[in-house]
This record gives structure tokens, sequence and C-alpha cells, in this order.
């Protein structure tokens, strides 16, 4: 201690001369002791899961339909039963739920088939996805024009009793049994204007779908083909509707 004491000086100069000598190869080697240590990366962390909104759209013109558990499609029945004849009117429970409350009622016709008509709809979005939730049950569905309306119809069936059990099966849908070809003739002072056919029905939605936002009245028609049609119009509107349609690019065909 007394060395330290006495060379104290000599002491401070040669440690100032260490420390610099060693920040001198620290620096060569290319190590910092002073540099800050990086940050370890956050943990992944899964996205919070969000809660579906509303979609944003605007009410419907008609509530979605809601397609009830169907039966399977009675199978055809033995000459001894297609001769017999089924009751007047098909039972029907005591609350049956209707696919729409303005069903249309088919007209009868003096010849023809038997079709079992389901249910009518403003949207043709709804009476398509009826007639597809029937279709994949076995059921012979197709859409029909009836008016402003879309209508579900099943068939058709040679005779009234086979026509009756397929009603009786689909009871809870509030159907009627009508003869006929198809849907009664329009007036003479109206007809259908056809924009388009397609062979997929997403394709025919999506157009329906279109012109009902753009304010048209628009129905569907099936006969292999998915057919798109506005109407009915009156005689005296049907250039005005077909310039209107002209204008979105659409060729219009009248059907009577």
């Amino acid at each position: 201690m007394r060395w330290l004491r006495e060379n104290w000086l000599d002491f401070l100069i040669f440690v100032l001369i260490a420390v610099v000598a060693v920040g001198v190869v620290l620096y060569l080697v290319g190590l910092n002791p002073f540099a800050a240590r990086p940050a370890p990366p956050p943990a992944p962390q899964a996205p919070a899961a969000t809660a579906p909104g509303p979609a944003g759209e605007a009410p419907a013109e008609e509530p979605v339909v809601t397609v009830l558990p169907l039966p399977e499609a009675p199978p055809a029945p033995s000459p001894g039963e297609a001769s017999g004849r089924a009751p007047a009117s098909a039972p029907s429970p005591s609350e049956p739920a209707r696919p729409s409350a303005g069903a249309a009622s088919p007209p009868a016709s003096p010849g023809g088939v038997y079709r079992v008509a389901v249910g009518a709809f403003a949207n043709p979005e709804n009476a398509a996805r009826l007639r597809q939730a029937l279709a994949d049950q076995g059921y012979p569905a197709r859409l029909e024009p009836a008016g402003s309306l879309t209508r579900v119809v099943v068939g058709p069936y040679a005779t009234e009793a086979e026509a009756m059990r397929v009603a009786e099966a689909l009871r809870d849908y509030a159907p009627q049994v009508y003869r006929g070809e198809g849907p009664a003739p329009l007036s003479p002072e109206r007809v259908y204007l056809q924009v388009g056919a397609f062979q997929k029905r997403e394709n025919a939605l999506a157009l329906a779908e279109k012109l009902r936002g753009l304010g048209f009245s628009v129905v569907l028609s099936e006969d292999g083909l998915h057919r798109v049609r506005v109407g009915p119009v009156p005689v005296g509107q049907v250039d005005e509707v077909k310039a209107r349609l002209k204008a979105l690019g659409l060729e219009a065909l009248e059907v009577r």
C-alpha cells in the first residue's frame, strides 16, 4: 500500500494504457461490450376473433325461406293404386309452415296433367332455394312465373291420386294440387320480357337480384334452362321497359 501511495500516478497511467489497449483489441475483432442487446422478438399472438357484424344489406321484400326438413319423394304408385281416388283436399297441421304468405292459388284448366304448387315468392332467390331443396330430396320440382311471383311446382303427375300423395307428403308447405300443362296464360294486356337463359342457377339468380335492385319485377322459369323474365309488363309500357333494359346491355324477348 505504501508503494501505491507513492506511485499512484504511475499506476493510474498504467491502468489507462491497459484500458485503451483492450478497447483497441475489441474494436479490431468487432466486439462492442457496451452495445445494447437487441430485444427478443415478441411472441406471435393469435388474431382476436371478431364477432360477425350485420351484413348492412337493405331489408328484403320478404323473409328468407328456412327450408323445412323434407320427406323422401314417394315411390311411383302401382297400377292398382293409380286408379284410386284420393280425398278432395290434403290434411294440413293446425299451424302449417308456409314458405310464402302471399302464395298465389293456381287455377285449374280443362285438360292436362296434375301438378302440386308448394309456394310462390316475390324474391326469385327464395323460390330457387326451395326448388333446390325439393330437388335434392328427389322431387321433380321446377319454377314457373305466376304474375309478379315465382311459383315452385312439383310434378307433373299422370293422376290426381298420385299428385295428392305428394301433396300429403309436403303438407307443411300448404300445397295445392291443380290440373294443367302450366300456369294460366297472361291476359293480352300483359307480357313478360325474357332477358336471359342460363345453364347455371347462380348466374340466373345474380341477374335477377341485380334487376330487382334496380326496381324491376323479376320472375324465374325453368324448362332445362334457368330463364330470367321481367314482368308482367303492361303492353303500353313494353317499349319503355325494353329501352331501360337495353340501356343495361340486355336484349328483351317478349313472352306471353
